[in-house]
C-alpha cells in the first residue's frame, strides 16, 4: 500500500533504460546516499529503484522529474532544509530522523512515517520548551543544534525501539505476552480455519494470549491494519506474507533498527532455516509494536509450533535481561 492509498503510475525499468550514462550515475549515487547500494548490473539498478519506490510508500510519479524529486527528498539528512508545518505537509528522511531522535527524547511517541504533522510539531515545541529555546515548532539550525547537542554519539540503541511497546499483555497468571498475528487469506476456507484454531492452540500452549489484524476469508486493508495495531499495542506482531520467498523481515530504517525486532528475525531465521532480512515496509514502519514479517508458505505449514516457540524464547530472555 502506497501513501495514502496511491498507486504507482510509472515504468521505471523503461525509466532506467533511457537514462544517460551520467544520469545512472547520478542516480547510482543518489540511491547509495539514502542506503540502497547497487552494482554495475543494470537489472540490479532497477531493482533497486523498484525497492526504494516500494519501501518509501511513494506518492503518484508520473515522470522521470517526478522520481528525481521523490529521490532527492528522500536524501535529505535533517539540518539540510527548514521544517516547518504548513498546508503541504512535508516528508522526507529528514522528518524521519528527527521523529527517531524526538523518540528516543521522549518528546514524540508516534508511528515514525517521516511526515512532520501536528503531532510532529507538537514533539518539537516541547522539546523547545524544554531547552528554552524559541518555542515556535519550526526546526531550523538552532533546534537541531539542541537535539544533537543532547544525543551521545555512537550510542548503541534502536532510535526506533523508543516507540516500540515491549510489555507483557497480562501481569498475572502464566499468559505473559500479547502476540498479534496477521494471517493471508490465502487457500480454502477449511485451511484457513484450520490455522486460525492451531494458532490459537499453539499460543495458549506456550502461555501467549493470541489475537488477530485479519478475519477469516476477509480483507483488511493495510491501514486498517496498522491502526488496529496501534490501538492494540501488543508486544510482538507477525505477519505472514507469502507473496515474497522465504526470508524474515524485521524494520531496519536509513538511521535505525529495532534492535528486538532483529534479534526475533535472526533467531526466528536461524530455526527455519531462512534468510533474516532489515527493511523499511509502511507495516513494521508505522506500527508502534515491535513487528516481524515471516515470509513464504511457513503460514500453510505446521511451522506454527517452531515460531512460536522461537519468539517466545527470545522475548523471555529480552525480559530476564
Amino acid at each position: 500500500m502506497l501513501r495514502d492509498g496511491l498507486k504507482i503510475n510509472f515504468d521505471f525499468s523503461t525509466f532506467v533504460d533511457n537514462l544517460s550514462t551520467d544520469e545512472v550515475e547520478d542516480l547510482k549515487t543518489k540511491l547509495n546516499y539514502v542506503g540502497y547500494s547497487t552494482n554495475e548490473n543494470i537489472n540490479e539498478l532497477k531493482a533497486v529503484v523498484g525497492v526504494f519506490i516500494e519501501d518509501n510508500g511513494l506518492e503518484i510519479i508520473h515522470s522521470k522529474e517526478d522520481f528525481w524529486a521523490e529521490l532527492i527528498n528522500f536524501g535529505y539528512k535533517l539540518g539540510d532544509r527548514i521544517l516547518s508545518f504548513n498546508n503541504k505537509i512535508l516528508y522526507g528522511s529528514d522528518v524521519e530522523e528527527l521523529q527517531e531522535l524526538l523518540s528516543r527524547m521522549g518528546f514524540y511517541s508516534e508511528p515514525i512515517n517521516g511526515k512532520y504533522s501536528k503531532s510532529v510539531v507538537e514533539g518539537v515545541t516541547r522539546f523547545q520548551e524544554n531547552r528554552g529555546i524559541t518555542i515556535d515548532g519550526v526546526v531550523g539550525l538552532n533546534t537541531v543544534y539542541e537535539i544533537k547537542k543532547l544525543i551521545r554519539p555512537g550510542r548503541d540503541i534502536s532510535l526506533n525501539e523508543a516507540i516500540k511497546s515491549i510489555s507483557p499483555g497480562l501481569d498475572t497468571g502464566i499468559i505473559g505476552f500479547n502476540i498479534c498475528f496477521d494471517i493471508p487469506n490465502s487457500g480454502s476456507y477449511k485451511d484457513q480455519i484450520k490455522f486460525y484454531d492451531q494458532v490459537k492452540k499453539n499460543s495458549i500452549e506456550k502461555g501467549v494470549v493470541a489475537v488477530f489484524a485479519s478475519e477469516v476469508n476477509e480483507e483488511l486493508d493495510l491501514n486498517n491494519k496498522i491502526e488496529y495495531i496501534n490501538n492494540l499495542q501488543p508486544t510482538l506482531f507477525i505477519s505472514f506474507n507469502p507473496e515474497v520467498d522465504d526470508s524474515i523481515n524485521y524494520f531496519q530504517g536509513t538511521f535505525s533498527e529495532s534492535l528486538l525486532g532483529k534479534k526475533l528475525a535472526e533467531n526466528l531465521a536461524s530455526t527455519l532455516k531462512v534468510k533474516s532480512i532489515g527493511k523499511s515496509s509502511i507495516i513494521l514502519k508505522q506500527t508502534k509494536s515491535v513487528g516481524i514479517i515471516i515470509n513464504g508458505k511457513f503460514y500453510q505449514k505446521n511451522y506454527i509450533e517452531l515460531i512460536l516457540e522461537s519468539v517466545v524464547n527470545t522475548l523471555n530472555k529480552q525480559f530476564e535481561n
